[in-house]
């Protein structure tokens, strides 16, 4: 199934870097950040050292913080981010455990929670600004299931089973369920080699169009609501898939919109730059100078090289999934 850098800045330096009004667009390398007997540090000393495009980055994060809080800080209910955060501790082994992994990251629980915060605020932004209606939703997601028998990756994997072995268990649990579907869920738990959804009864939730593959993809959304598809061969193996009841569409749909949001916003970054662009116009930001205000306007706020580096990720992990491969396989 298918940010900003954090580097630390003097607070002083971001709020002369972006203010929210300002004389003109040059004065503030000059500023004085800290003085002394021997030679004063200056705003200018600062950018030449760290670079324009990290400086920028950082300035940006910060101010996207204030103007994103300011926004929707009544509109996020951080009871649920507290709840949200309680059961990532459980998960973790409990709070000192969770704490401990955190500090690795150099960050502490209220960092932590902050940027949760953060993430809520910008969700919040997108949700006012991408518009999905509930009919997009419901043509975009599918609830569904499935029974996974694994075909084998090479002769040392001892999951999995040979291709024609793994097609022929995979037509007899089909033929069983087809004749029982009420029983899917028990068979799932019984025979899925997919040990995650097995668990629950073979569930797999909504699933949003672009996630799976295409043939499985094309098999679950062409079923009706309690049927059972024929056995169908992806990369992973052979599946039984099913089409669940959607009864809980209205509690999920705001879930299911913000993930197709996501989507979107991976297709086109545009969507994102849109929205902060409109953001810092309603707050009438004033760049205080002009190399900040090129450089944030040729990384974060343009599409096409936000666009790019998503590429590049891609295609280091496409070259990290090979390197992998290419060690197991020695």
């Amino acid at each position: 199934m298918k940010t900003f850098k954090k580097v630390i800045i003097p607070v002083t330096a971001s709020a002369l870097l972006l203010g929210a009004c300002g004389n003109s667009a040059t004065d503030s390398k000059e500023d004085t950040i800290i003085s002394s007997k021997a030679g004063d540090v200056k705003v200018e000393d600062v950018m030449n050292k760290m670079g324009d495009e990290q400086v920028a980055n950082t300035s940006f994060s910060i101010l996207l913080n204030k103007l994103l809080a300011d926004k929707y800080k009544d509109k996020i209910d951080t009871k649920d981010i507290d709840k949200e955060v309680e059961k990532e501790q459980k998960q973790y082994g409990g709070k000192d455990q969770f704490e401990s992994m955190l500090k690795q990251q150099k960050m502490s629980l209220s960092d932590y929670k902050e940027q949760k915060k953060l993430q809520s605020y910008q969700k919040a932004l997108l949700n006012d600004k991408v518009d999905i209606s509930d009919k997009e939703i419901k043509e975009s997601t599918k609830k569904g299931s499935h029974i996974l028998i694994k075909v084998k990756e090479n002769k040392d994997d001892k999951e999995g089973l040979s291709d024609k072995d793994a097609k022929a268990k995979a037509e007899k649990i089909q033929k069983q369920v087809s004749e029982n579907p009420d029983k899917f869920g028990e068979i799932a738990k019984k025979e899925s080699m997919d040990k995650s959804s097995a668990k629950k009864d073979g569930s797999l939730g909504y699933v949003i169009k672009g996630q799976m593959e295409k043939d499985f993809e094309k098999a679950l959304f062409k079923l009706k609501e309690g049927d059972v598809s024929k056995v169908v061969k992806t990369d992973y193996g052979y599946h039984i898939i099913k089409a669940d009841k959607e009864n809980d569409f209205d509690k999920e749909k705001g879930k299911l919109k913000s993930q197709l949001i996501q989507q979107k916003v991976q297709k086109s970054p545009k969507l994102l730059t849109d929205a902060y662009k409109e953001l810092l116009d309603e707050y009438k930001v004033d760049y205080k100078d002009r190399d900040i205000k090129k450089a944030i306007e040729d990384s974060i706020l343009d599409p096409d090289k936000i666009k790019q580096q998503q590429q590049q990720q891609q295609q280091q992990q496409a070259m990290q999934q090979g390197g992998a491969g290419m060690t197991s396989g020695q």
